[in-house]
């Protein structure tokens, strides 16, 4: 994934964005994050504009994520 500058991380954290969102959308989709993957298919990661899959993943699972998320090291893109 490309660096962003630390204004740009300042900038994307201010507005509760992502340096990585541009005008067109997500320039990093095909390499994004695993929180970005989930994000609004899960009930604990709801999307604030409403959106969702049609079939939501399912709380085993989820709970099984973020499992793995607390046990590994996660980093701020």
């Amino acid at each position: 994934m490309p660096v962003k500058s630390d204004a740009e991380h300042a900038q994307a954290l201010s507005a509760w964005s992502c340096p990585h969102l541009a005008d067109h959308g997500c320039d990093v989709y095909a390499e994004r994050p695993l929180i970005c993957r989930l994000f609004g298919t899960t009930p604990s990661l709801p999307c604030p504009r409403g959106r969702r899959p049609d079939l939501m993943i399912d709380p085993k699972v989820e709970s099984e994520i973020h499992s793995y998320l607390r046990q590994t090291r996660q980093v701020l893109v």
